[in-house]
C-alpha cells in the first residue's frame, strides 16, 4: 500500500492540500492499484470504528460537503491550468471512485477528525406592545404573549424537542410518541405529549405558571415533580421553592390573551399595571401606594387602552390620564 497518497488523500479530504498535490492525487487515481489500496484502507479503518454510531444525516451532509469540494477543485484546476477535455472526464471518474471509497469509510475518518457539527439557536420574539405565532419543525404551533421569546436549536426533534421560554407562551403540541416535548423556563420544565397548555414565566414574576387545557403534562422543578389533567394548573413559587398543582374555576383565563382578551381574578392595580407594561408597552405612575392595592376582577374583550382603563375605572375609585407613553393614575375624589 501506498502510504505517502493515502495521506495525502485523507489530506485532500480535510480540504488541506495544495493544487500540485491534488494534481499528484489525480496520476495516482489513474493507477488500477490505487482503487485497491483505498479500499483496504478504509475497511481497516471501518472495522476499527464500528462500535461508534454516527447518524445517517451526518454522513449524508458529509458525502454532499466531500462531491462539492470535488467539483470545486475540478473547476479550479480546469481554469488554471489547460487540461484537455478527455483529461476532465477521467478526474470525474477519479473522483467517483474516490466519493465511492470515502462512504465506506466514512464513519472512521470523521471520528477521527471529531468533526462534529454545532447545532444553530433560532429564537422567535415578541416585543413590548406586540404577539406572535410561530410553527415549529414538527408542526407544533406557539402562540407568543408580549415581551416573551422562545428559542430551540436545530437539533430539535432529533431525540427530544426541546424549547427554552421566558414570558408567557401558549402550546399545541403535535403528537410524537417517539421524542419528548419539554419547555423549560430556567427553574421549572413542563414535559408533553400531544396537549395543549400554557405556560407563564416571566423573569420578573413570583410564580411559573402553567396550565393544561388538553392532554397531560409533568411539571418537573428540582425534587418536585406532578402529572396535571386537563383544566389543572401547577405553580412553581420561585421565593418559597414550592409547586402546587389547582383546579382554577375559570381554567380558560389563561389563554384568553389569543385572543385578544384580558381576563384578571382579583389582581391588584399593581399586578394589572405590569401585565399592561407588557401588552401596551407604557409605564403606568401610580400617585400614591393606596391605589396599588385596589383590586379588580373580570373579563375585558374590547382591550384598547383607554377601554381597559374606562372598565377599570368603573368599579375602582380611579382616575386616569394618558400622557404620551405614560399612564398616571391618581385616586377619585
Amino acid at each position: 500500500m501506498d502510504n505517502t497518497n493515502i495521506l495525502l488523500l485523507d489530506r485532500f479530504m480535510r480540504g488541506e492540500t495544495s493544487p500540485e498535490e491534488e494534481q499528484q492525487l489525480l496520476l495516482w487515481f489513474r493507477d488500477v492499484d490505487a482503487q485497491e489500496d483505498i479500499l483496504t484502507f478504509y475497511r481497516q479503518h471501518w472495522h476499527e470504528a464500528s462500535d461508534k454510531e454516527l447518524s445517517e444525516d451526518v454522513q449524508l451532509r458529509m458525502f454532499h460537503q466531500l462531491k462539492t469540494k470535488i467539483r470545486s477543485e475540478s473547476i479550479a484546476i480546469k481554469k488554471t491550468r489547460k487540461f484537455e477535455k478527455r483529461w476532465f472526464i477521467r478526474w470525474g471518474q477519479y473522483a467517483a471512485a474516490i466519493i465511492l471509497c470515502v462512504v465506506v469509510g466514512i464513519t472512521s475518518h470523521l471520528y477521527t477528525r471529531q468533526s462534529v457539527p454545532v447545532a444553530k439557536e433560532y429564537q422567535v420574539e415578541a416585543e413590548k406592545g406586540q404577539r406572535a405565532s410561530v410553527m415549529l419543525p414538527d408542526g407544533t404551533k406557539v402562540w407568543l404573549n408580549s415581551h416573551t421569546q422562545i428559542s430551540y436549536n436545530s437539533n430539535y426533534g432529533m431525540k427530544d424537542r426541546i424549547v427554552a421560554l421566558v414570558g408567557e407562551a401558549y402550546f399545541e403540541v403535535a403528537k410524537d410518541k417517539d421524542h419528548r416535548f419539554i419547555v423549560k423556563t430556567g427553574e421549572m420544565e413542563v414535559e408533553a405529549l400531544g396537549t395543549s397548555f400554557n405556560v407563564k414565566a416571566y423573569k420578573e414574576d413570583r410564580d411559573v405558571i402553567a396550565t393544561l387545557f388538553t392532554g397531560s403534562i409533568r411539571a418537573t422543578a428540582g425534587s418536585h415533580s406532578v402529572i396535571l389533567s386537563p383544566d389543572q394548573q401547577v405553580c412553581f413559587n420561585r421565593i418559597e421553592d414550592d409547586l402546587k398543582v389547582d383546579s382554577p374555576e375559570n381554567v380558560v383565563y389563561a389563554s384568553m390573551w389569543r385572543d385578544n382578551e384580558l381576563a384578571f381574578k382579583g389582581e391588584t392595580l399593581n399586578d394589572i399595571a405590569i401585565r399592561l407594561n407588557r401588552l401596551y408597552n407604557v409605564h403606568i405612575e401610580f400617585k400614591s401606594e393606596k391605589i396599588k392595592q385596589f383590586r379588580f376582577s373580570g373579563v375585558i374583550k374590547n382591550n384598547s387602552l383607554d377601554n381597559v382603563f374606562e372598565i377599570i375605572s368603573l368599579t375602582s375609585p380611579i382616575m386616569y390620564e394618558s400622557l404620551g407613553d405614560t399612564i398616571v393614575l391618581s385616586e377619585r375624589q
